[in-house]
Formats: structure tokens, C-alpha cells, sequence
């Protein structure tokens, strides 16, 4: 599917009155790109832990708004009954630069061009993901892992689930139960039980993520061992398991450690990550204040990973 993309430079005082008159040219949807919003939200909430930062650097104090029209449309006729229209507005309020720009857009450049950047790559020293479309050679006693992402999170890219694959390496024994709270693709999972797990269970709360995770678990010939729900941790069957993993944020981390007791028994491991610098004390205190033992760490970059043990 192919669109106009129109895009105008203001500011917050006009942006209402602009996004109206793109909804009255005909336009099929707009949006706004305000960074003083995204400040206040940030100034709101202390524990908001990752965030686009580059938004505010490249806007400012600028708003964006973006109107969408069909393809059928001659840009430049839009264009030209815009400038028109922000003339007039400018007479009685500030509208700022006014700045117009305009691009053909189409979804293939985000529903499958950035297949091409994402290659087969060494997860661990053991452990290979294959995103599902790539061909791969395995070599020797590589674990092969078929991947594809969806909608969810959780290539293996990322640090947070990097360092859960290097410490659940480290940790997963055979025949072990695995619970994998934030599951997204359900690689960590996959990666349990094809270390030797007996089984794990797959939670996440995004119904895309529980579809993405099937699949992989489908393509990847696990639907035996590896069971996929969705939900929060108070839907998970009170039962105890003897690895889990959490990699979310830390304020869901410390809101989940609540309940956590009735999943674990003597000897459990729990690997938590998705926690930033300015956090690993917060949480870490927590579950030594439950009682669990603090055994490992692992950092890389701003995040941080800890295992605890029952």
C-alpha cells in the first residue's frame, strides 16, 4: 500500500488547527511528533527507564505533524492549497517555521526491507539465531535457532536478551522447568530447551508476541516441550519451576518479585535483566530482602543482569 506522507514544521499553539485542516483537505489520518510532550512524560515518571532521547535533539521545541493521503493524489496540489491555508492561519496566530515536506511512501519500507539487515549471528558461544528466511550452514555442535521476530521483542540484538542467553547457558541444566516471564519471541525458551530443558513455559502480556512466539516455537519443532500463554504472572498456574527468566523493565520486575515465591522452590535460579544502571541497587536490594540469594551479574552497555538463587 502506497500513501502521501505530508509533513508540517510548527509549533504546539497552531498544530491543533493544522492537524484540523489536513482532516479537512482529505486527508486519511495525522499524527503528531511533539518532544515537549515526550519531555513532560519523562519528568513524570523518574522510572520511565529507556527512551528515544534523539527525538528531542532533532525537533527541539518543534512539533510535527504529519497528515496522510492516498497515493491518487498530486502532491504538490496539497502542497500549494497547505501554503495557502497556513497563510491564513498565520494572520491571527504564530505557526512558527511552517515548514511543509512531503515523501510517497509505502509499507514495504518497514514490513520487509529490514529483513536485509537481520543476518545469522553467534547468540552465544553455543547458540546461533537463524532468522527464518536466511539460509545457514551449522557447524559442529552449533544450536541452531530459527527466528522470526513478528511484531514482538526479542531478536537477540539486544543486550538485555543477550545477556539472559549468556547466563541462562551458564545456568540451565538438563530436565530443568523453565519460566520465561516476557517471553516476546520465545527465544529464551527455545534456548532452554534445546540446552536440555525438559520444558518452559512462555508468558508475555502482547497478544502479537504470544503469536510470534507459537510460530518460532512451531518452526522450530518444540511444540512439545514449550507452552506459550498469555498473561501476567498472577495468570500463570501457582506451580514451581527450577529457572526462571524476567527480562522486562525494572519497575515490572519489582512489581512481579511480589509473587514470585510461589513459582520457586529451594535451588531455583532467577535471571533478571531489562534493568538500567540506576536501577540494579533498587532491585537488587528488593530480592535480597525476599531472601534469595545474589550468585552472578553481567552488564553491557547502560543494562544491567542478575541471578538469584532460592
Amino acid at each position: 500500500m502506497k500513501w502521501i506522507e505530508i509533513s508540517v514544521r510548527t509549533n504546539q499553539q497552531a498544530s491543533e488547527v493544522i492537524a484540523e485542516k489536513l482532516m479537512n483537505m482529505g486527508a486519511n489520518g495525522t499524527e503528531m511528533v511533539d518532544p515537549a510532550a515526550f519531555r513532560q512524560a519523562l519528568e513524570n515518571n523518574k522510572y520511565l527507564d529507556y527512551a528515544d532521547n534523539g527525538l528531542i535533539d532533532k525537533y527541539g521545541t518543534d512539533v510535527i505533524v504529519r497528515a496522510y493521503f492516498s497515493e491518487n493524489l498530486n502532491p504538490i496540489n496539497i502542497t500549494d492549497e497547505l501554503k495557502l491555508a497556513l497563510d491564513s492561519i498565520s494572520a491571527y496566530m504564530d505557526i512558527g517555521s511552517g515548514d511543509i515536506t512531503y515523501l510517497l511512501r509505502d509499507d514495504s519500507e518497514w514490513k520487509d526491507t529490514w529483513k536485509q539487515y537481520f543476518k545469522p549471528f553467534k547468540f552465544t558461544e553455543r547458540i546461533v539465531i537463524k532468522p527464518s528466511w536466511e539460509e545457514y550452514i551449522q557447524k559442529d555442535d552449533e544450536i541452531v535457532i530459527e527466528l522470526d521476530p513478528g511484531m514482538a521483542f526479542g531478536t537477540g540484538t539486544h543486550e538485555t536478551t543477550k545477556m539472559c542467553a549468556l547466563l541462562g547457558e551458564k545456568y540451565v541444566k538438563a530436565n530443568d522447568r523453565v519460566l520465561d516471564l516476557g517471553c516476546g519471541t520465545a527465544i529464551l525458551g527455545l534456548m532452554a530447551v534445546k540446552l536440555g530443558a525438559s520444558s518452559a513455559l512462555a508468558v508475555d502480556i502482547d497478544e502479537a508476541a504470544v503469536k510470534t512466539a507459537h510460530q518460532n516455537i512451531e518452526n522450530n519443532g518444540e511444540i512439545e516441550k514449550i507452552r506459550v500463554m498469555r498473561g501476567a504472572i498472577c495468570d500463570v498456574p501457582k506451580e514451581t519451576f527450577d529457572l526462571i527468566f524476567i527480562n522486562i523493565i525494572a519497575d515490572v520486575i519489582i512489581e512481579i518479585s511480589k509473587e514470585i515465591n510461589a513459582y520457586v522452590k529451594s535451588g531455583t535460579n532467577i535471571i533478571l535483566s531489562g534493568i538500567i544502571k540506576e536501577r540494579k541497587a533498587e532491585v537488587k536490594s528488593k530480592f535480597l530482602d525476599l531472601g534469595f540469594d545474589f550468585i552472578d551479574e553481567l552488564n553491557m552497555g547502560e543494562w544491567e543482569a542478575m541471578v538469584f538463587r532460592a
